[in-house]
């Protein structure tokens, strides 16, 4: 008995032992299971999902950064489509014989190129007997492929769009549109191909990491351009996937192999043209530490747990004292918190690592701002922004990291001069060679002489320099010329030329820029006629030539001609007005020259159009008319009356054949697919218009929206088919391109009444018609 009371008592003492060792041990591993489980659903699922959303929101911006410079590059190619450079003259024109024409042709090209950065090569094609083509030099075309190949898009009913030439050596995407820009029956083309390189470094921008891949699609979703010389398995199943889905711009997560993806798409609207981008950035670069970490946490977690079972049926069976066992725990304890330490310390050196991406990041933003600046210089030069009110283009400048507001703004002009002095003979292309040298030595000398200044090329020997000066530092006049003499300076010792320079007045608007770089352009007729240096400042030039004094409002002249252009009558008498009245602020003969200048820029532009002035003005002496005005209200009633009146009704008459004939073919398509799936951008494309246009003169020919008229059309159809036959009401609503759901709906909001209620009306009344002939 006592044998067995002592086997009963160490058995107890043992249980006792194990369960509190098993207790303690257990409850030391729960907050390791914890944090590892909590761990790893923040790396797959929150992790995952903010660095999604990360992805989509910095996507968005770079997308519209993208969408703003193609935009910025098809309104340039329509403005240059309207310039007089480009017009009817050069149908018939002897490029030989006036070879100062074929010169201006040739110039206009090669200002084109640089005017943005997107562009790597401008085309013009002539279609006559002996086809011409410059590129940006004159050529005789006798390639009958290449004849062919524009021929094929002059054939087209689109005036301008997007296209992507696959020819052997080509392979470019290029914006074309057909000239002159106002001519019903274009005889040429103007083509600017796409620096596909430049393109695809904007597309990467897209991507927040150097991996993963970034690609551009069209409406058939065959790739136009890739980050990738060869098509990856990849990018075929987002392909696929994005095929497959409805919504045209989202994002999602896609796992490829053992890699997981955001991706995100959506689409650029280019000219009655959808183009689709895809960016897919790999996560796992960033999850897989953290995931790692947790799977570790929790393996640890129960290994000690595992270990802590062990140790307690040992401790339970050879050890009687629970405290000298705790104590020999320690030391396990502590390694496993060195090796939590470790994991903590990996994952804060991965962190710094993504610091140092992102970081790599700003760098390439950083590297695309000199290209958004010079486009955004040249449209302000060019006047392409001139509708933006002062508070706008300040916003926009800001967006390009300028300090700008209480500022004032100075703009120099640089033109080379010795050129035929050097010992070799130049060509074209070593000109621009030398201009471009010439524009970096004045980026470098800018940047180390003004906190806020910016060289732009004209690649035709000439340079522009512009300078922003805060209004209480601003730059004194002895060292915009200190600047200039070092300038010239280092172009007489490196290039061995000359140059002539002319500094602009200050302004503190910057809607003036312009004005400042055309006072310019007037200042060359300052400059002497020799090969030495020169400098010029605005401010020594005598007080008759100033703005102030002679204030010919070009903005406005400019804003004229388009508008009448497209013959929006109310508009053009309100620049009307707004001209006179810029000019009835100057002297009596300073305002009747500029009326006269005016007059002569629109029967410049109604020749553009095609109108011939002599034949619609009968002949008459418009500027001996003009002449005899003095008073400004008699001028504006003149000008309204006998010269914008009878243009506008001449475009409206001839707008309105054109009209109708697209009409027809709108509405044949209509009655001929009414069953079909039609869209009012379907119809714009089949029409060659824009949508909005498609939309205004369907309603000036109808009286109804265009989806009011398919509407109808569709319900006639069906009342027709209910009447006629004994087809069920969903085969009619098919037939008639509708659901069923949906026809129901529609049907009895136009007619009153159910399509079940109207055929069984429609069968009594027939009754009763056969009932009352008996």
């Amino acid at each position: 008995m006592k044998k067995l009371w002592s086997k009963s008592r160490s058995y107890q003492r043992g249980v006792f032992y194990r369960n509190s060792l098993v207790f303690i041990l257990l409850a030391a591993s729960i907050p390791g299971f914890m944090i590892g489980l909590l761990v790893y659903h923040f790396a797959t699922h929150q992790l995952k999902d903010d660095i999604s959303a990360l992805h989509y929101e910095q996507m968005n911006e770079r997308v519209q950064n993208i969408d703003d410079q193609l935009s910025y590059l098809e309104m340039g190619l329509s403005n240059w489509a309207f310039n007089p450079t480009f017009g009817y003259r050069l149908q018939t024109l002897d490029f030989v014989y006036y070879f100062r024409d074929t010169y201006e042709v040739t110039k206009s090209l090669v200002v084109m190129e640089g005017s943005h950065a997107l562009i790597n090569e401008a085309e013009l094609y002539i279609d006559r007997e002996q086809p011409i083509l410059f590129k940006t030099e004159y050529y005789e075309l006798n390639d009958e492929a290449t004849i062919n190949y524009y021929k094929q898009i002059l054939s087209r009913e689109k005036r301008m769009y997007w296209e992507q030439d696959n020819r052997a050596g080509r392979d470019s995407i290029v914006l074309l549109h057909k000239i002159p820009g106002e001519s019903t029956t274009p005889f040429g083309v103007l083509l600017v191909r796409v620096d596909k390189e430049k393109l695809m470094n904007l597309l990467k921008t897209m991507t927040p990491y150097n991996e993963g891949t970034t690609f551009l699609m069209n409406k058939d979703y065959q790739i136009m351009l890739s980050d990738s010389e060869q098509q990856h398995p990849l990018q075929e199943m987002l392909i696929e996937h994005i095929r497959n889905n409805e919504q045209p711009t989202g994002q999602f997560l896609f796992d490829y192999g053992e890699e997981s993806y955001s991706v995100s798409y959506g689409m650029f609207k280019r000219l009655a043209e959808d183009w689709i981008y895809v960016s897919a950035s790999p996560m796992t670069l960033i999850t897989s530490p953290v995931i790692t970490f947790s799977k570790s946490l929790l393996w640890i977690s129960g290994l000690s747990l595992a270990i802590a079972l062990l140790l307690a049926v040992v401790v339970s069976n050879t050890m009687y004292s629970p405290i000298q066992k705790l104590l020999n725990q320690i030391d396990p304890e502590r390694r496993q918190a060195g090796r939590k330490h470790n994991e903590f310390q990996y994952i804060r050196d991965h962190w710094l690592n993504l610091s140092n991406k992102s970081v790599e990041l700003e760098h390439k933003l950083d590297s695309m701002l000199p290209m958004l600046r010079n486009t955004f210089l040249m449209q302000l030069l060019q006047g392409h922004v001139g509708n933006l009110t002062e508070l706008e283009l300040e916003r926009r400048m800001r967006s390009l990291y300028w300090e700008v507001g209480a500022h004032q703004y100075t703009f120099i002009h640089i033109y080379l001069t010795g050129l035929h002095r050097i010992d070799q003979q130049m060509t074209a292309s070593d000109e621009r060679l030398m201009t471009f040298a010439a524009y970096n030595m004045a980026q470098e000398m800018v940047a180390a002489s003004f906190e806020q200044g910016y060289a732009l090329n004209f690649h035709d020997l000439s340079l522009g320099i512009f300078i922003i000066e805060a209004n209480e530092r601003p730059a004194a006049q002895n060292q915009l010329q200190q600047f200039c003499e070092r300038y010239t300076n280092a172009i007489n010792e490196l290039l061995r030329l000359q140059v002539s320079i002319t500094i602009s007045r200050k302004t503190d608007e910057l809607r003036k820029v312009r004005n400042l770089y055309m006072e310019i352009e007037r200042a060359a007729s300052y400059r002497q006629f020799l090969t030495q240096n020169q400098l010029i400042h605005m401010d020594d030039l005598p007080k008759e030539f100033t703005f102030d004094d002679i204030d010919y409002p070009f903005d406005t002249e400019l804003e004229i001609l388009q508008v009448m252009r497209s013959g929006d009558k109310e508009q053009t008498l309100e620049l009307l007005k707004k001209f006179v009245d810029a000019g009835g602020r100057q002297k009596e003969r300073y305002a009747q020259q500029n009326m006269l200048q005016l007059l002569g820029s629109i029967q410049h532009m109604m020749l553009q159009s095609g109108i011939n002035p002599i034949k619609l003005f009968h002949g008459e002496n418009l500027y001996g008319q003009l002449s005899q005005i003095r008073d400004p209200n008699k001028m504006l009633r003149w000008i309204r009356d006998t010269v914008v009146m009878p243009f506008l009704a001449e475009l409206e008459s001839r707008v309105n054949v054109q009209q109708q004939g697209m009409m027809r073919q709108v509405a044949a398509f209509m009655h001929e697919h009414y069953s079909q799936d039609i869209s009012l951008d379907q119809c714009a494309e089949i029409a060659g218009v824009s949508s909005y246009t498609l939309s205004k003169w369907f309603k000036q020919a109808t009286g109804v929206n265009f989806i009011d008229y398919l509407t109808e059309l569709r319900i006639k159809k069906a009342q027709e088919l209910l009447r006629t036959t004994d087809m069920l009401i969903n085969d009619i609503a098919q037939k008639v391109g509708y659901q069923q759901r949906y026809f129901n709906r529609i049907f009895k909001k136009q007619m009153g009444v159910t399509p079940s209620e109207y055929r069984g009306a429609a069968s009594a009344d027939q009754k009763n018609s056969t009932y009352s002939k008996k």
